[in-house]
């Protein structure tokens, strides 16, 4: 199966800036305020809010804007709400803490494009 080009556009963006254990999880037959996660993680605070920035400015050019961002201050957890799908750009240990995967993990998940170099 090919991932549509909208998750795509998150994944591409989110390499962009050298994200890392970047893992997409369908979640809609299992919540109802959303059908997609995008969980990945950034080395420090600075890079997660430069992933998240990425991510926004790629949907921006397909006209998507997130319905709410939340975490930039601190930025150990910046989110990106765009209805049914949710970014979560992460540090490991926040990632470690709060364990969403884990809590998730009756979700399927998706299979990554392949990485294009340059």
């Amino acid at each position: 199966m090919t991932l549509d080009s909208r998750l795509a556009t998150v994944v591409e963006a989110a390499r962009s800036k050298k994200a890392s254990r970047i893992r997409l999880v369908d979640v809609g037959a299992i919540a109802s305020f959303t059908d997609t996660f995008a969980f990945m993680s950034g080395g420090s605070d600075r890079q997660n809010r430069a992933i998240a920035e990425a991510v926004e400015d790629a949907l921006k050019e397909t006209g998507e804007r997130p319905i709410s961002r939340e975490g930039e201050a601190n930025g150990n957890w910046v989110l990106l709400d765009y209805g049914n799908l949710v970014v979560h750009v992460m540090d490991e240990e926040t990632r470690r803490h709060y364990n969403l995967e884990g809590l998730w993990g009756a979700g399927r998940e998706l299979e990554l494009p392949a990485e294009t170099h340059p």
